[in-house]
């Protein structure tokens, strides 16, 4: 058996600099240790949450295929140790020697900031856009600024003389990040730890960073209660809330292949590692439905360190990714000592918080099968705001269609249960039945009388109840014009 070489340690670069991380520290939130071990005070802490974005920096990580994209996650909520082997870039390190960086000009020239609180995280934002734009030869939009600054909140000076800095930047004077921090000489350094793995012990807590799964399903094997820690975008918040604690952690972000996603003729593998956004990425072709849901999501902070998987496992009620993929029959991957095994969402969540999983199992992804025939989707999300908040109710269907009649239906329903439900009672009434208006109004009714949702701070029972009869009616409206709209495109 080959003898596996583990570290006490982290390696991480911030701003042009490695340094060593153990013991306690590497269980603190990333802006903690930036802040107050660093000393790197521009990245701020407001909410703590995820929310704001005020902490924002940018990070790269190095696996065995390269460096990540360099992108924005929230610092506030994501613990050191996911950093292993990263390149972090704060505000401070920004600016090019003394010369601040062309994003940093911009919104002093706009004036864009005031309290300042917001600022960092604004530039950071703006950096990652102005690094997308410039890598891959795009003009920068105000919408495509709007949407890299969804996750950033201001309340002084509001976002008019942010969306000037951001559109009036000259691409020309941006020095790309990557050419300054991810240089052949770091690369080369951070290859030579790419094998080891890492495990380190502070006063009470223990963490383990294997490099082969074989390795961690032996680590759950012996102690079951080791919590598997992936984006923290959850966690993070509870943490910091002390909602909970965690003692022993184990993270599979440095077993190659678990942050891929790759399709086949049968369907998408979704590894357990991979994050919101790299799905979303993946997905815009084959399943735009998806990735329009994607994209409003959460913030690209989250989305950037938050993985898809995370989001199922966690079982939320009100979770956005388990409707779409319930319907679309997707199943998680466990394995263990014992062996591998499949279970399809539609079978995995039991009761609030009780789930189809073994204490010694360990979920290492997700298959989303192939749709093949005349399907049609569509996904919805109702909540307060468009962007950046959570569900009063989620929806899903997939239908598919024969002519006017259809053959076979699918439909999942988040928000109105203590989980996320299929519903098999209103499938069948809309299986062999004509697609029209009558058929789906039908459905819905059918449907608020089978839920028993709860009333909260986002939406009462009876709120819900007319919600869910009126989805059924929007998914026919958007599905007819959908239709419509291919028949005049293939009869002009």
């Amino acid at each position: 058996m080959t003898q596996i070489t583990k570290r006490n340690h982290l390696i991480v670069n911030v701003n042009g600099e490695n340094i060593q991380i153990s013991g306690d520290e590497a269980f603190q939130p990333l802006a903690q240790f930036l802040r107050n071990t660093l000393h790197k005070p521009g990245t701020k802490v407001v909410c703590a949450e995820g929310d704001c974005g005020a902490c924002s920096v940018v990070t790269s990580t190095l696996r065995a295929d390269g460096w990540t994209p360099l992108r924005t996650i929230n610092s506030c909520i994501a613990p050191v140790y996911l950093f292993d082997l990263s390149c972090i870039v704060t505000v401070e390190g920004m600016k090019d020697a003394e010369e601040l960086s062309e994003v940093q000009n911009k919104m002093r020239d706009f004036h864009g900031g005031q309290c300042g609180f917001c600022t960092p995280g604004m530039v950071c934002s703006m950096a990652q856009l102005a690094e997308d734009c410039k890598t891959s030869g795009s003009a920068i939009t105000e919408k495509k600024a709007r949407n890299y600054l969804t996750g950033n909140l201001c309340r002084c000076t509001g976002y008019e003389p942010i969306l000037k800095a951001a559109t009036h930047l000259d691409l020309n004077k941006w020095q790309l990040l990557s050419e300054r921090y991810l240089t052949t000489d770091l690369t080369s350094k951070f290859k030579s730890h790419l094998s080891e793995g890492v495990e380190i012990q502070s006063e009470n807590k223990k963490l383990s960073m294997p490099t082969v799964l074989t390795e961690a399903l032996r680590i759950k094997s012996v102690n079951p209660a080791v919590r598997l820690v992936a984006g923290a975008t959850d966690l993070g918040v509870l943490i910091n809330k002390a909602k909970t604690s965690l003692q022993e952690i184990m993270v599979l972000n440095k077993i190659p292949g678990t942050q891929n996603v790759s399709g086949s003729a049968s369907g998408i593998l979704i590894g357990a590692m991979a994050t919101l956004t790299d799905v979303e990425n993946f997905v815009k072709s084959d399943h735009p439905e998806l990735k329009r849901l994607l994209h409003i999501f959460a913030s690209p902070q989250i989305k950037n360190q938050g993985t898809l998987l995370g989001n199922i496992l966690n079982g939320s009620p009100i979770g956005d990714s388990i409707p779409p993929l319930m319907t679309l029959d997707a199943e998680i991957q466990f394995q263990s000592v014992r062996g591998a095994r499949s279970v399809k969402l539609s079978e995995y969540y039991k009761a609030y918080k009780v789930f189809d999983k073994a204490e010694d199992e360990i979920a290492t992804g997700l298959f989303v099968p192939a749709l093949v025939g005349n399907y049609v989707h569509r996904y919805f999300k109702v909540s307060l705001r468009k962007d950046l908040d959570i569900s009063a109710v989620t929806f899903a269907a997939v239908l598919k269609l024969d002519g006017g009649t259809i053959t076979e239906a699918r439909i999942s329903m988040g928000g109105v249960g203590p989980t996320v439900v299929r519903m098999p009672q209103v499938e069948s009434l809309l299986t062999g039945h004509s697609f029209s208006e009558k058929t789906f109004t039908a459905a819905g009714s059918l449907a608020s009388s089978l839920i028993k949702p709860l009333s909260d701070l986002r939406a009462s029972s009876e709120y819900r109840h007319l919600v869910t009869e009126n989805l059924f009616k929007k998914c026919f409206h958007e599905m007819d014009t959908e239709m419509n709209s291919k028949m005049e495109a293939v009869c002009p």
